[in-house]
């Protein structure tokens, strides 16, 4: 896993990305709407006239303007979802790597409720219902036959009488 400034810096530069991304669409999208201004009075193209040739060469031209501006906009859309996730990757790399020691079995209770981290970026609370050696069995909302197993080094936090401990090296 990298470190946080690591991450965050990784973050940055995707978020970095995606800005000048969104600048090169944003720029592409004005110029294909400019080379439309030969249609703007909706004169439609003439069969046989002297500038037939040329208006279908513009418009196709204007075509295509638009079609790679939709692309870039596409391209920076999807860096701005990436940027997106790269921050949320270094939001949870910086939680986790602030902790003070590991949680341990010692730690929880029946009863507890705590929140553990499901995916790389998510997470989600659940209330204890076993502790094991090696990992909390949670409860589930299907009544009890798909009850979540999560090993200890996925908890971010636990809950006990309203009280919300994130780090454990503040109860030492």
């Amino acid at each position: 896993m990298a470190s946080a400034s690591e991450a965050r810096d990784r973050a940055r530069r995707a978020r970095e990305h995606a800005d000048r991304l969104a600048a090169e669409a944003e720029r592409r999208s004005d110029r294909a709407s400019g080379m439309y201004g030969r249609f703007a009075g909706g004169q439609p193209l003439l069969v046989g006239h002297h500038s037939y040739r040329s208006a279908v060469r513009d418009r196709a031209r204007a075509d295509a303007a638009t079609w790679r501006a939709i692309e870039v906009r596409k391209d920076a859309e999807r860096a701005r979802d990436k940027a997106a996730r790269l921050q949320a990757e270094a939001d949870m790399v910086e939680r986790l790597q602030g902790r003070g020691r590991a949680w341990t079995f010692a730690d929880f209770r029946i009863g507890d409720v705590v929140e553990v981290r499901t995916f790389r970026t998510c997470t989600d609370v659940y209330r204890v219902k076993r502790v094991n050696r090696a990992s909390l069995t949670l409860q589930g909302p299907g009544g009890g036959f798909d009850d979540p197993r999560r090993p200890y080094d996925r908890v971010l936090a636990r809950i006990r009488d309203g009280v919300r401990l994130t780090d454990l090296a503040t109860l030492t």
